[in-house]
């Protein structure tokens, strides 16, 4: 929460306000509206780099109630994108995942697109057919529906309207103004009735005004009874709102966009005490408990005779549970699936292949098979935002991992699915702060932190002989651990040839691949290594040579070259990267000038670097010896000048140079 309170009052300084008075692009905003005008528009003034632009977004959200005062919530999104650029043509692409699980379901329906082109000195409309509406099945309880607008190209309006309506009058959520192209002009219109009480919470730079206005509505009760009521309507306008485009380091922007949320917090119905339905996070642990998470881990294990004898060996803790991951990925491959719910361990095993919650239900099962204790661990991936404990839902969480316990109080955290990763090496985008472990002892603390389970290190160790003539050659072994590990793992896998990774390697840094090996790079294992023979030119002159000591492009200048940044820095993982070498200077040289020990340091972040250089003493060898370290994980926006300032310092030292002249 702080967080996003001190990214708000930074917002305030660096965003140019938008006028509340008028939009830009002046519209008629009846559907099937669009002007000459909207069509022939080539750019947009106010961002001339935008590759589209949102002329007008239109969101209603309106409770229903009936006689029997069961409520309904009808929800109608209107959007009128202008497409600028070629880059920006799938904005007409749309796909919405609902649900279709008994009194719960959804409709999707009044599905309209149209799309608008100036062809031929007029504007020409294409309206997209019903055979463009493609609905699937998507998981047992839910389908999609996918449409996309036909005839689109540059220049395109495409004109888009659908509606929503189902029993989840508590699920109003999120009214978003803001995105990742500007908007000319934005309205919504919240209604409900005033036996409902909502809170709405505005996050994100308040780009919007608003009012709140009242009517009085009818419902009939029957023959000759009625009750009047009123319905309670707030109205939103936005215009001319700049985009909020995501910069690197950053996981999720749009919990950064102006927006309000609105969520449930008392029922006041005629004649009944007032409810109040705010979620405790135990109402989300019940749901859980209830859902297939827990009878999946708790079924019978579905690989007895593998396991007996994993489960009877004198093998360490760790390695039983190595085992046991190992046996279940053999017999089914992950589908690079991320889910909370798991299916039925009966059809995962018939298929063969799994999302990460179908494996990790079926690896708890045997490790709970096994004597060991298994708790899941419910995770709000980083991509979906920082999850905020006031803000309690109970669609909170994406997906969960396993928490296993020995008999002797030895713990540790798994993700089964991921094969590059290991035991507490998990993906980038679970490791948050605050991941919830599922338990009905209530005397245990339920949140757990997933940032620091293992050190992640990277080790670049340099045995190098430079010759007359300023080349280098050099054996170059690199050591990677925890994090650092998956990631090099997953480098390497990208490239599935030796001449295609050379290549990468060569365009990143200054030097030539001669010949590489790796080792543990298909395995499961919390380490990998890859070991080089390359060769660099150094710049020379008749009698000296120019010497770069650190041949490998550690961290790059151009990463944060922006002088400002208006969201936050977060960085996937705490670090540490060691770089040692030693070089051999050709005989009948010396060294001439050799750049003192240095260090530096940021002052809000906790992270620094220090090089060291050493020579031999009969001269002829030098030494360097170079850490970095990052042992947080956010850079606040208000400490970004600094931070980018030590950056720039940091990479300035790992482009020093050693001067080496002839005798």
């Amino acid at each position: 929460m702080k967080r996003l309170c001190l990214l708000a009052l930074l917002l305030l300084a660096v965003l140019p306000f938008s006028s509340l008075k008028g939009q830009d692009i002046k519209f008629n905003p009846k559907f099937d509206a669009v002007s000459e005008e909207e069509v022939k528009m080539t750019s947009y003034p106010r961002d001339t780099s935008a590759a589209a632009v949102v002329i007008y977004k239109e969101l209603t959200r309106k409770v229903y109630v009936s006689p029997s005062f069961e409520f309904f919530l009808k929800k109608v999104n209107r959007f009128r994108f202008k497409v600028l650029k070629e880059s920006a043509k799938s904005i007409g692409n749309f796909e919405i995942i609902y649900r279709t699980d008994g009194e719960m379901s959804e409709k999707i329906q009044d599905i309209k697109v149209t799309t608008f082109n100036w062809e031929n000195g007029k504007v020409v409309k294409t309206k997209m057919g019903k055979e463009f509406i493609f609905d699937q099945k998507y998981s047992e309880h839910s389908s999609r529906i996918s449409f996309s607008a036909q005839n689109v190209k540059a220049g395109s309006v495409i004109e888009v309207t659908y509606e929503r309506q189902n029993k989840h009058y508590w699920d109003i959520g999120d009214i978003i103004f803001q995105g990742s192209i500007p908007v000319n002009c934005a309205e919504a219109k919240v209604s409900y009735p005033e036996w409902l009480v909502f809170n709405a919470m505005s996050r994100g730079l308040k780009l919007y005004s608003s009012n709140q206005s009242y009517e009085t509505s009818r419902l009939v009760l029957g023959v000759g009874r009625y009750a009047d009521y009123k319905l309670l309507q707030n109205n939103y306008r936005a215009v001319n709102i700049p985009a909020l485009k995501a910069e690197g380091n950053i996981y999720c922007i749009s919990q950064f966009y102006s927006a309000v949320s609105y969520e449930l917090a008392a029922l006041r119905l005629p004649g009944q005490t007032p409810k109040t339905v705010a979620y405790e996070w135990s109402d989300v642990d019940k749901r859980i408990m209830e859902s297939d998470i827990f009878s999946e881990l708790n079924s019978s294990c579905k690989f007895r005779d593998e396991v007996d004898p994993i489960k009877k060996s004198d093998k360490p803790f760790l390695e039983k549970v190595v085992a046991i991951r190992n046996l279940v990925a053999r017999k089914v491959k992950w589908n690079r699936n991320i889910r909370l719910l798991p299916k039925s361990a009966t059809s995962v095993l018939k298929e063969s292949s799994g999302s990460n919650a179908d494996i990790n239900a079926l690896v708890g099962s045997a490790l709970k098979y096994a004597g060991f204790t298994v708790t899941p661990v419910a995770v709000k991936l980083r991509t979906s935002g920082e999850l905020q404990d006031f803000h309690i839902s109970l669609d909170a969480f994406d997906t969960f991992i396993l928490k296993v316990a020995s008999d002797k109080g030895d713990v540790l955290m798994l993700d089964a699915a991921i094969p590059t990763g290991y035991v507490n090496i998990l993906p980038y985008n679970f490791l948050v702060p605050t991941a919830r472990q599922i338990v009905k002892d209530q005397s245990i603390r339920p949140w757990i932190d997933l940032t620091s389970l293992t050190k992640n290190q990277t080790s670049y160790n340099v045995q190098a002989k430079l010759d007359r003539d300023g080349l280098l050659k050099a054996t170059m072994k690199i050591e990677a651990t925890g994090e650092e590990s998956m990631y090099l793992k997953e480098f390497y896998r990208s490239y599935g040839e030796k001449e295609k990774l050379f290549a990468v390697f060569e365009k990143n840094n200054s030097y030539t691949v001669v010949d590489m090996t790796a080792r543990n790079m298909e395995e499961y294992t919390p380490d990998c290594t890859i070991t080089m023979e390359v060769e660099s030119q150094m710049q020379t002159t008749e009698d000296r040579i120019y010497l770069k000591p650190v041949i490998e492009n550690i961290h790059s200048e151009g990463r944060y070259k922006s002088e400002t940044r208006s969201v936050p820095v977060d960085f996937p993982y705490r670090e540490t990267t060691v770089y040692n070498m030693t070089v051999e200077i050709p005989e009948g040289y010396e060294i001439e000038q050799m750049p003192s020990n240095a260090s530096a340091s940021a002052v809000k972040v906790d992270s620094k670097v220090d090089i060291v250089y050493r020579k031999s003493d009969d001269g002829r060898k030098i030494e360097v010896s170079y850490k970095y370290s990052l042992n947080d994980m956010y850079v606040d926006p208000h400490d970004y000048q600094d931070f980018r300032r030590y950056w720039m310092q940091l990479v300035k030292l790992e482009k020093e140079t050693i001067v080496i002249k002839k005798k």
